[in-house]
């Protein structure tokens, strides 16, 4: 009797999971089964380590519930424990934090070591990333069952683009019409085509009028031939041109 209950002593240990006792937890925890991570082993190699994680499950041949597993040239160090271990998070991430690791010597105020594994919506299931790995280990694990709950965001055009849009549709069909009414009602031809051109020629006038920097600029060259104006005779009698 006593020797069977040794053998299912050592197969917990050797198989350890997490153990969640809240509700909400819980439910986290059932996700993570229904995306197929859940009791998984994956690897993941930085620039100086090799690692070695169990989402809620021990490692294989390991003697004790080690959850992360860090091989740095010849030495290896236990990052958490799966019995020390907590989950949190939303619809869109998920934190698995370990805890009760290897201690450091001598460095990170000799506290044992710990492990922040960090789910986010990503298209590759199991790609990890070693965010941190000095004192404190973070690990960024792409999951897609965590983009179907990410916000879609409509993107919609603002008030003052949508009445600029239909301003500019107004005076296109002002134009246009007003072009084509002019060139066929009345036969006019060239800038005569413009509708209401006088008075939109009043309107220039008028801000010309008001504002002294829209008015024309005067060059110091000299002009030849005769001068008119609109609407006035010539400024200038021959004699004027003629004179030396």
């Amino acid at each position: 009797m006593h020797v069977i209950l040794f053998l299912i002593i050592c197969l917990t240990l050797v198989n350890g999971n997490c153990n969640f006792p809240s509700k909400e937890t819980q439910v986290l925890q059932d996700k993570m089964k229904n995306w197929g991570i859940y009791k998984k082993i994956y690897s993941v190699t930085s620039q100086t380590s090799t690692y070695q994680i169990g989402i809620c499950l021990s490692l294989n041949n390991s003697i004790s519930d080690t959850a992360i597993l860090q091989k740095e040239k010849n030495e290896s160090f236990i990052l958490g424990q799966v019995n020390q271990s907590n989950l949190i998070g939303t619809d869109q991430w998920l934190l698995l934090t370990y805890k009760n690791g290897s201690q450091y010597k001598n460095i990170c105020n000799n506290k044992t070591r710990s492990a922040w594994i960090i789910f986010i919506c990503g298209q590759t299931l199991g790609r990890i990333t070693v965010i941190e790995e000095t004192c404190n280990y973070v690990f960024e694990f792409q999951l897609p069952g965590l983009c179907s709950s990410m916000p879609v965001t409509k993107k919609s055009m603002s008030g003052s683009a949508i009445f600029f849009i239909i301003l500019l549709c107004l005076a296109s069909s002002y134009l246009i019409g007003g072009f084509f009414y002019m060139r066929i009602k009345h036969g006019a031809r060239g800038i005569d085509q413009i509708p209401n051109l006088d008075m939109w020629r009043q309107i220039g006038n008028f801000i010309a009028e008001k504002c002294p920097f829209c008015r024309f600029c005067q060059t110091n060259t000299s002009q030849t031939g005769y001068l008119f104006q609109d609407t006035g005779a010539d400024l200038h009698g021959d004699d004027d041109i003629l004179a030396p």
